[in-house]
């Protein structure tokens, strides 16, 4: 536990003194509830007094959703999970880069390993400081948009309202299945020996298979029987082959924080306000509850990580 530790400390003092944190933090922190006050505040200004005069409730209610204590908190938890790539997954390549891909940039892991080679525990370190780090910074994101969202009720019709112990949950979640992401990152990385391959590797690879079985599925399909899937009906993988979205690495990995939009979609579906929110809800993975995405990504942590333990343990570092 003691050398578990004092990788903990050594690698935490290395991170908070490195500038790609602030600026992580910044963007996120900062940027972020910034831009969305200033959309809620546009939207009050032009709307309220414009041709939607008589619609005040709906636009209330639209900067209520936007920049509210609560609405900027939950952009903090929901926006970074629709980039391309995802902010989280820029965050955590970035966390894993500095952690494991410096080392061996600077040649430095003959020299950590000297000075602790319990082997699990440098690891275990790592990935915990990676984690921690991560946590802070989404903590810190919802507590800046409560700020900003504060700062905005002085000048917005918004209130405090909002369902927060929800809200608390999915952000807990986010970061819980993020251990797989990191996991993920840290052994593409190690594996590459190369921080900007590992990199763009942990950026697109995922993306990248999903899209393959996608293209697969438009033009060749898994009905009628052909040439091409004969033998995937013969075995009888058809229904599998058909459910693999379901279990998708990127689709279960932002499910916490995309589950407020898919709900929006849901709904909207379901009311016939919205003629195509069935489709759109179908590509955004609101078919995957939270209960299944857990499970999934329970399954993808357990399987990086203990192919990026034993792969540690046993090859030789430089």
């Amino acid at each position: 536990m003691s050398a578990y530790l004092h990788v903990v400390h050594a690698e935490l003092f290395k991170v908070l003194r490195k500038r790609r944190t602030y600026v992580l933090a910044g963007l996120w922190w900062g940027l972020l509830p910034a831009l969305a006050l200033i959309v809620g505040r546009l939207l009050h200004v032009n709307l309220a007094g414009g041709a939607f005069t008589a619609d005040l409730g709906g636009i209330a209610e639209a900067v209520q959703t936007i920049a509210s204590p609560f609405g900027l908190a939950r952009i903090a938890l929901v926006g970074p999970a629709y980039m391309s790539p995802t902010f989280y997954i820029i965050v955590v390549a970035l966390l894993a880069a500095l952690l494991i891909g410096e080392e061996r940039g600077h040649a430095m892991w003959k020299t950590v390993l000297v000075a602790q080679p319990q082997r699990l525990a440098v690891m275990a370190g790592k990935v915990s400081v990676a984690m921690l780090v991560l946590g802070a910074l989404m903590a810190g994101a919802a507590l800046a948009g409560v700020l900003f969202g504060a700062f905005g009720t002085t000048f917005l019709p918004t209130d405090w309202s909002g369902a927060w112990s929800s809200l608390a949950g999915l952000f807990a979640l986010q970061w819980a299945f993020s251990l797989a992401a990191v996991l993920f990152a840290f052994l593409m990385i190690f594996l590459f020996k190369n921080v900007a391959l590992g990199v763009v590797t942990v950026f697109f690879l995922p993306g990248l298979l999903e899209g393959l079985y996608t293209l697969y599925r438009a033009t060749v399909g898994f009905q009628p029987v052909n040439r091409l899937n004969v033998f995937f009906q013969a075995i009888q993988l058809q229904q599998r082959l058909e459910a693999a979205p379901q279990y998708f690495f990127t689709a279960n990995l932002y499910a916490p924080a995309r589950s407020p939009v898919t709900e929006l979609m849901g709904a909207l579906s379901t009311g016939g306000a919205n003629v195509g929110a069935d489709a759109f809800g179908q590509l955004l993975g609101s078919g995957i509850t939270l209960p299944h995405a857990a499970a999934v990504m329970a399954g993808y942590a357990l399987a990086f990580g203990l192919a990026l333990f034993w792969r540690f343990a046993r090859q030789d570092v430089d």
